[in-house]
């Protein structure tokens, strides 16, 4: 009973191309009584009388119902096409409208058929039997961008008028209103937005990234068939050279490879580096040092090859497998330390340096160097991320190892104690000075957001634990690297866990070129993948003495002679194989991962934290 009437029936929907109302309104008019419509504007009172429509109103008022939440997974549609479920919640019995329509009104859903078509159509007149309608939409399969505007009304029919909840706004942090994150409304309509997005890629890949990028200095000194050597930088720097990088120059041609074995090895000389080889190079002449993970593939983005697509809906999660290949560059090879984890997984994002650092007050700048730097786009940089190690290129200009972080100074104070009323006690008390943020928007207000309101574009300042010298100013592309999976949802908003299932080492092996004879020296095939170091086994290898290793190769690789450290009598065109360290591993296993950004993402894998390249 509603006003003292009650009862069931309804009135139809409106005409032409809208739908037809669905149910029995509850609470609503009796229209037909024993079979008999009443006349239009009428309605029938519970002693069997008509009553006219607008005199009950005009007496009891309307039965007041409300709308409170348009429910809907918001994440993007696949681009396969799904159902979404379209829930809409209030006061029982509630009546609404519903209308759905893609881009510029170009296409509606019809809620009959459940198809769509350009004819315009609108549900009308739907009354919740409950606090609940639930309404199953679906959306086809699409090859670009889509947009689906959803409208659902509050209606007022015969005695019930129903009413959307008070409107809360939420803005994003451009300013604009987010529909789907508002609620409510302070007219008869709430709208909600949802995108159907193409397929997008989740690529697995790798990373080297201190120990792949070349550096270079000056001889000083002439050197002349011997294996130390005097530059004019800083050896003891990391930046300018580290044990294992191969060394180049005038004189010491790349098929020796030559190897930096020791930093100053008598402890008298930053500046003296000691090579795997005797040689020659002259004074002032350029020298190179080529890290142990140069030409790696796949890397950064100087090679993709041996890296592993995934083809993801945007907003989506799941498991998937992947393969990824990593091959070293030619007389290079791996030491696998320890399966790879997620702590292993990265990604990079590149930042845009200002034309000058910012000195924080207290700072010592004497040197030239700065804590704060500002930067074209803050988005998507946190704390803890880290500054690009490159030697060159990328990172020529930082110093590292440093990280964005908060920076805190504190100051002394000193305090009388009155406590006691015959003499002075004198109280020291640190407290806080100065507090700078790791990453600070410093009030640039000014955003862009993407679709899901989420910050793209911001400028800010960014401040590291390790100051950074003035060179750094205006370097672009300077690569920051999230590194694990709390640093991946920060910058993407993308959850990560890796599972690897195997790491596969491919199996070095060549055939001797000639038979040998009580030797230690064997002529092979090829050497390019053969490691000094390497145990050697095969048909011939003698077995009464302990398994011979490599010692040395003629050449970096082709059809050369290596030294093993016993003497083997072998036969032409034997198969040797060669265990130890490998150039080329297969990382096998699955990734899982939730809410797929709306862009093209890679994550790489830091091979710098399992493998380690000889």
């Amino acid at each position: 009973m509603a006003n003292g009437y009650g009862g069931s029936g309804g009135s139809g929907g409106s005409g032409g191309s809208t739908g037809s109302m669905q149910g029995g309104f509850t609470g609503g008019f009796l229209k037909i009584k024993d079979g008999v419509k009443a006349p239009d504007g009428f309605h029938y009172m519970p002693d069997g009388g008509l009553m006219s429509d607008a005199d009950h109103i005009a007496a009891h008022g309307y039965i007041t119902r409300a709308i409170r939440e348009v429910d809907i997974d918001y994440s993007d549609i696949p681009p396969k096409g799904s159902f979404k479920a379209i829930k809409v919640l209030g006061d029982a019995g509630f009546v609404f409208s519903i209308e759905i329509y893609e881009g510029d009104r170009a296409s509606y859903y019809n809620f009959k058929t459940k198809t769509w078509d350009s004819s315009s159509y609108k549900q009308n007149r739907i009354q919740a039997k409950g606090n609940t309608h639930i309404i199953n939409v679906n959306f086809p399969a699409q090859t670009a961008l889509k947009t689906y505007t959803i409208n659902v009304y509050a209606e007022t029919v015969e005695n019930i008028k129903t009413k959307h909840t008070a409107y809360s706004e939420f803005r994003n942090p451009d300013g604009k209103i987010n529909q789907n994150k508002s609620n409510g409304s302070d007219s008869d309509i709430v709208t909600k937005t949802l995108y159907q997005d193409v397929i997008k890629n989740l690529y697995i890949s790798a990373i080297a990234p201190s120990l792949y990028a070349a550096s270079a200095d000056t001889v000083n000194g002439a050197v002349s068939s011997s294996n130390r050597i005097i530059i004019d930088g800083d050896a003891t720097d990391p930046n300018v050279v580290q044990i294992g990088d191969k060394v180049t120059g005038t004189g010491i041609a790349a098929s020796v490879h030559a190897l930096v074995t020791k930093i100053n090895p008598d402890g008298d000389n930053t500046h003296e580096i000691e090579i795997s080889v005797a040689d020659s190079i002259g004074d002032g002449l350029a020298i190179t040092f080529t890290p142990s993970f140069n030409g790696v593939t796949p890397n950064y983005t100087d090679s993709t090859v041996g890296r592993w697509p995934i083809e993801v809906a945007s907003g989506s999660s799941g498991t998937f497998g992947f393969s990824v290949n990593i091959d070293a560059l030619d007389g290079r090879a791996f030491n696998v330390q320890r399966e790879p984890t997620t702590e292993d997984l990265c990604v990079v994002n590149r930042a845009i340096f200002g034309s000058a650092a910012l000195a924080i007050p207290g700072e010592d700048v004497s040197s030239s160097t700065y804590y704060r730097w500002p930067v074209t786009n803050i988005a998507d940089l946190y704390s803890g991320n880290i500054l690009d190690p490159a030697r060159s290129g990328t990172g020529l200009n930082t110093t590292t190892p440093a990280v964005i972080s908060d920076y805190r100074t504190t100051k002394t104070l000193t305090t009388i104690n009155n406590d006691n009323r015959y003499y002075t006690d004198f109280e020291d008390n640190t407290v806080p000075d100065v507090s700078i943020q790791g990453v600070d928007a410093a009030g640039n207000l000014k955003v862009i957001v993407d679709r899901n309101g989420k910050i793209t574009s911001q400028l800010g300042n960014i401040t590291f634990n390790t100051q950074q010298a003035d060179a750094l100013k205006d370097d672009s592309t300077v690569r920051i690297i999230a590194q694990g999976p709390k640093a991946i949802k920060q910058t993407t908003g993308m959850g990560v866990k890796l599972n690897v299932a195997t790491l596969a080492k491919v199996q070095v092996k060549t055939a001797t070129s000639a038979a040998t004879s009580a030797s230690t020296t064997i002529p092979v095939d090829e050497a390019k993948n053969i490691v000094v170091g390497s145990t050697v086994r095969g048909v011939g290898i003698n077995p009464a003495v302990a398994a011979p290793t490599v010692v040395s190769k003629a050449a970096l690789g082709g059809a050369v002679n290596i030294v093993v450290s016993s003497a083997q009598t072998l036969e032409d065109n034997v198969t040797l194989f060669f265990d130890g360290p490998t150039h080329y591993i297969t990382i096998r296993g699955t990734i899982e991962i939730t809410n797929m950004p709306i862009t093209d993402t890679t994550l790489y894998l830091n091979v710098e934290k399992f493998l380690k390249c000889v």
